[in-house]
């Protein structure tokens, strides 16, 4: 099950989550947050399904704790830290699911 759908057109999208209180990043990797991850490590992969919905699910981690996240969406093959900011969201994660609507960045 996902959390949310992005309805913008995307062709390789990927999300990370940054803890609001401390800047913390969630490494997909290691299912830590952590403040040296690498970019690669943090980088949760979106997949656009064109098909039924016309958008893009995301699905919040299931290891991802509770708090306030900032969850930033790009849109690029391979993940670099070079990589422009497409969407943000302030999202409230309660370890199971969003609680309330997210918020523009």
């Amino acid at each position: 099950m996902y959390s949310l759908i992005l309805y913008r057109v995307m062709t390789s999208p990927y999300a990370r989550f940054v803890r609001v209180a401390d800047g913390m990043i969630w490494d997909v990797t290691n299912s830590v947050l952590s403040r040296t991850t690498a970019w690669s490590d943090s980088d949760t992969t979106l997949t656009p399904d064109t098909t039924y919905i016309g958008g893009t699910p995301v699905t919040i981690p299931a290891a991802l704790p509770a708090g306030d996240f900032d969850m930033l969406i790009y849109d690029a093959a391979t993940p670099a830290a070079a990589d422009a900011v497409l969407i943000g969201k302030r999202i409230m994660w309660s370890g199971n699911n969003l609680i309330g609507l997210p918020i523009d960045l």
